[in-house]
Order: structure tokens, then sequence, then C-alpha cells
């Protein structure tokens, strides 16, 4: 389970990727490709991705099953940590050098999908050479960008969760969170575990862009729409009203402490140490938080629970990382087939292993659900995508700015929320006036 709860270091990305790919040019028509002419697949692609060393093993096993699959074709490999891979490839793209296949992330695609860096791939996948029959429509339109275009394959999805200590809330005689719970029911629900047990049930809820764009998905709104900002400043402030309203009660952490623990790890995180009953956290940090737990306070089952409803119902949105092709690639025949097998083929499945996301091909996530090797944690987060997936979350389609504007912007005006430094309605005015000169 290694999807980053909070992009980190992402601020550095955009900024990069803002100076480097003006060079790209702004609004520059998408190439597109001649599906007739691609010619035979064999020869060499470069593909690249971020990791650490457990995930570079698995990518190399999938390398090795399709270079053994397919004679004459060689896949060179390259990887990096997540902020300088998006640095490279900011550089790389306004240099027209991209690899091939670069990896991408949904939320950051906009930067280099808007500026003709990579190559639509809705040619590739209606003739048939990208099979994309097992991925639910909703997942795979979350890879498409502002002008309607799919650039990237999705093969894994993270997603925004209520992470619960299981035991602790048994224990309290508090029922877990039901199929459909609200906002509402969620604060009284803390406010119970706070009061019974003397802690805060929860941490810091109003800073977390995961959680804003939760609230604003089920209320009717959303970061984005149409290219342009999706929400209004009433939107954010009633937003940042409820979690000023959880903190002032003592239901989340206070300010102090949040401003202390911000940016660490889960494994530090007051919810992993058995400390705090609830976090909002990503699904796949639940294998992360269970073997932590295990060890610092035993006997604790955690479980993953879906966002919280409003009136236009549940707030999740899929954060999908995928395959793209480079605008420039000259091998295009080879890096669709690779995506092809990477996405589809069961043995690749099998030895990735989910590590960036539930894998997001249907028959493929069955066979890892049923694979005796995948954890209990990581079969509870596989099966609560799959419920998601189902259900048919809304597509959300994310444009330019997302990593400075929601993962920057909204922590920072929210933290001078918390100390006093701002109203909530001021804040709200002037992180909506920022978004608008931002997005446009």
């Amino acid at each position: 389970m290694k999807f980053p709860h909070r992009l980190a270091s992402i601020g550095a990305v955009a900024a990069v990727a803002a100076l480097a790919l003006t060079a790209c040019g702004g609004g520059a028509e998408s190439p597109t490709a001649d599906t007739g002419e691609l010619g035979e697949v064999g020869g060499e692609i470069q593909y690249a991705w971020w990791g650490g060393p457990a995930r570079n093993d698995k990518t190399q096993a999938v390398i090795d099953l399709y270079e053994e699959a397919t004679p004459g074709a060689t896949v060179k490999g390259t990887t990096s940590e997540f902020a300088a891979y998006f640095e490279n490839a900011s550089v790389q793209a306004a240099g027209g050098s991209l690899p091939c296949v670069p990896q991408m992330q949904n939320r950051l695609m906009a930067d280099y999908a808007d500026r003709g860096a990579l190559l639509p791939l809705d040619d590739l996948v209606e003739d048939g050479t990208i099979d994309v029959s097992n991925i639910p429509e909703s997942v795979l339109d979350s890879a498409r960008a502002a002008d309607g275009n799919l650039y990237m394959i999705p093969y894994g999805a993270a997603f925004g969760s209520l992470l619960v200590n299981v035991t602790d809330v048994e224990e309290l005689g508090l029922p877990l969170p039901p199929e459909g719970y609200d906002w509402e029911w969620l604060d009284e629900w803390l406010s119970d575990i706070t009061e019974k047990t003397g802690t805060p049930a929860t941490g810091i809820v109003g800073n977390q862009q995961d959680v804003l764009e939760a609230w604003l998905r089920s209320h009717g709104a959303d970061f984005y729409e149409d290219g342009a900002v999706g929400f209004t400043e009433d939107d954010v402030a009633e937003f940042w009203d409820y979690a000023a309203g959880l903190q002032e009660r003592g239901v989340s952490i206070s300010a102090e402490r949040a401003s202390e623990t911000t940016g660490l790890p889960l494994e530090q995180n007051d919810f992993s140490q058995g400390k705090q009953a609830t976090v909002f956290w990503p699904a796949n940090g639940l294998g992360t938080a269970q073997a932590t737990i295990d060890q610092a306070a035993p006997g604790h089952e955690l479980q993953a629970f879906p966002l919280p409803s409003g009136s236009a119902g549940n707030g999740s949105a899929f954060w999908l990382s995928g395959l793209a092709i480079s605008a420039k690639c000259d091998n295009v025949a080879t890096a669709a087939d690779f995506i092809d097998f990477f996405v589809n083929d069961p043995d690749a499945a099998l030895v990735y292993a989910s590590d960036n996301g539930a894998n997001t091909q249907t028959e493929n996530l069955k066979a890892l659900m049923d694979d005796s090797a995948t954890s209990e944690a990581k079969k509870s987060e596989l099966a609560l995508y799959e419920t998601l997936a189902d259900a048919g979350v809304a597509p959300t389609v994310y444009g330019k700015g997302y990593a400075t504007l929601f993962q920057q912007a909204v922590t920072r005006y929210y933290q001078q929320v918390s100390f006093g430094e701002l109203t909530v309605e001021e804040a709200a005015k002037q992180f909506t006036a920022e978004a608008e000169g931002a997005i446009g």
C-alpha cells in the first residue's frame, strides 16, 4: 500500500511543473495515434515510474514477464521517488523527451495532458489495442482530461476512507459506521467517542484536501467543473465551519497538536499508535496502520469505512495511478502492448499485488482477493474499492494547479483558521479567490 496520503513534497513538484511545462505551450492541440500505422510490436521502449525498493522489485517482475511473453520487445525501466519523479517528468515533457511509457496520476495529469505532452489513447482503446473492457466506466472516465480525451490507463485506485479502531469502538459499546452514514451522524458518533474516552476521537479534519473533496462531492460540488472552479466560497466555509466545530469541542485534535503531526508518516500517527480511535486516510494505508499497531498496541483490529454521504450521495473520488504514452514516443505499438499487458495479464497482476492502489481490472481484482498471499488488510482495501466501483462513484476530472492549490493552500488557510488568524469566512473567501485565479 504505497499511495501517498498527502502527495509528499508535491508543492516543489508543482512549482517545477508550472515553469518547465510552459515550454510545451498552453492549450496545445492534442496529438492523435494513427492506429492503422502502428507497425509491429518489438524493439525497445522506456518505462518510468515512482516507488521504493519493494515496488521496484514488483515492477521489474512485471517487465520480466512481459519480455518473456513478447520476444523481440525490451522494456528499459527507470525509477525514482515520487517528488523527484515528477520533477524529472516536468523537465522531460518540456524538452519532448518523456519516456515512451510514463507512469501518471490523474490528480497531476492535467499539467501534462493539457500541454500536449501525452498521447490521447481513445483510438488505441477503440480498436482493441488496449483492452479496457474489465475496467469500470466510472474509473476509466476518471483518467480523462478536461478535453474529454483519455490520457492514461488506470491500473491502481486509491480513495479516501475513515480508518477505525474497531476494537476500541466496540469496547465503548458504540456502533460502527453504518452503510450510507452522513456527516451529521459522524459528528455525533465522534462526539460520543470523545465523551467516553476523554481524548479526541480523530485527527485534524479541516486541513485535509481529501476530506474537503469528499465534503464538496457529497454536497453536489467538486474541485473542478468544466475546467473551472467547481465550488463557491460558501461551500468551503460550510466545510470549515464543520471542521472548526469538531476542533472547538475537542472532538478532533488541537491546532497545536496538528502542527506537530501534520506531514508525519502514517506509522507515527496517533491512530496507528493506538492513541486515537479514528483518522481520515486513504484506504491503502490500512495495512500499514495495522502492522504498526500490532507492534505498538497489540490486540486491536482496524478497518476502513467509506467516506460520509451528504445530500448528493457518497463523497468518494478515485485517485488513480496509471500508464500513459508520450506524445513523442517513437514506438507506440510496443508501448500500447506493454500497457495492455500490465493492466490485463493475470500473472502480472499477482506479482504486482496492487502495490499502488486497488487493481482496477475486475477479473484480476477478484484473483487478488482470492489469493492466499494477499493480506487480510489488503483484502479489506480491495473489497471496499470493489464496493465503491460497483456503486458507480461519479468520475472526477482534475484540472491544472491541483498540487499547489489543494495540497498546500487548503492546509495553509485552515491552519490560520485553527490559530485564530482568520475567520472561516475570511479564509474561505481568500482561498476561493486564489483558486479562481489559479484555475481560471
